[in-house]
């Protein structure tokens, strides 16, 4: 395996297309589908289905991919570091999250904060919770995002957003019809679809169901990535519960589940760093922005997120 290779998956990936990313990488097509398939030999499995019109990623090139772009990413880091080494001007921001998070609303916030700091290169690090905890306990990332669960209370710890949590029956189901939404205690007996367990999914949703009273009970099987528990749920294999933002745009088969009938299913992320105190002043800065400006980008965020269902609605 050489970074050449992984190289390639990544291009491949995002232009759907062996010949473009051929073109894009300055190689022979026979090279890179070479490179590729020596690729898939060695990780033990297919990261593309192809056909005659397009190249798209197979379950396991889903789950595989953001791990590829985690070894190029760390290559471009050591070279930031060194950097960084030999010019203190130049500062480095190491943020490690769990799949669960979501991108879109992590990167809003990142905004003012990156025009406010051009100095700072931030590097992610999407990683399953396990392996954030050894991250940041040897000092390789500064700051990390997960899901909050009563048996993992952080001492240095903040709020950062809550995601709503939606249901989606199985394809088979016919106790949905005439539900617009659903309260935890009225689900259907229908195993729910899990992950692995390393994102948080499992641990957060066994939480939840536990502080309503409800016992979860978990499809035999488990999906590796949240596009798979939404395909398993349309072959009627088993039904899902995702937060809102790991749920595919065009899939209106999900209903909004609710604690009681005012409130909202959700879960809770929070930042979480090693100690109050850090060597890296902007690391500090950092950790000062997200406690006293990302809550009220959020609330924003979280208003406008509200008025345009309501629109939506009508």
């Amino acid at each position: 395996m050489n970074l050449k290779q992984l190289q390639f998956a990544v291009h491949v990936a995002e232009t759907h297309s062996f010949s473009r990313a051929a073109e894009l990488c300055f190689a022979t097509q026979p090279t890179l589908s070479n490179a590729i398939s020596q690729l898939e030999d060695e990780l033990g499995g297919r990261l593309f289905s192809r056909t005659t019109r397009r190249v798209d990623l197979t379950p396991f090139g889903e789950y595989m991919l953001p791990r590829i772009k985690d070894v190029l990413l760390s290559l471009d880091e050591l070279t930031k570091a060194a950097e960084s080494f030999h010019n203190p001007t130049h500062k480095i921001l190491r943020i490690g999250f769990s799949p669960l998070v979501d991108m879109q609303r992590l990167d809003h916030v990142l905004a003012p904060f990156r025009q406010a700091n051009p100095d700072i290169t931030i590097f992610f690090k999407e990683c399953f919770i396990d392996d954030l905890a050894e991250r940041l306990s040897r000092g390789q990332i500064d700051v990390q995002i997960l899901p909050t669960t009563t048996e993992s209370e952080r001492e240095h710890a903040c709020l950062f957003y809550r995601d709503s949590l939606h249901y989606l029956p199985a394809a088979d189901d016919n106790q949905v019809a005439n539900h617009l939404s659903f309260k935890i205690t009225d689900l259907p007996a229908t195993p729910i679809i899990l992950t692995g367990g390393g994102c948080g999914l499992n641990a957060a949703l066994s939480t939840l169901l536990k502080s309503q009273g409800v016992e979860l009970h978990a499809y035999a099987g488990q999906a590796l990535t949240y596009q798979v528990i939404e395909d398993w749920v349309s072959l009627g294999i088993g039904a899902g519960i995702l937060p809102k933002a790991k749920i595919s745009p065009d899939n209106m088969a999900n209903f909004p589940l609710f604690i009681d009938k005012d409130e909202p299913a959700c879960f809770s992320f929070e930042w979480s760093w090693q100690s109050e105190s850090t060597e890296s002043a902007h690391v500090q800065s950092f950790i000062d922005y997200i406690r006293t400006t990302v809550p009220a980008l959020v609330s924003g965020q979280a208003e406008t997120g509200s008025q345009q269902s309501v629109g939506q609605s009508i």
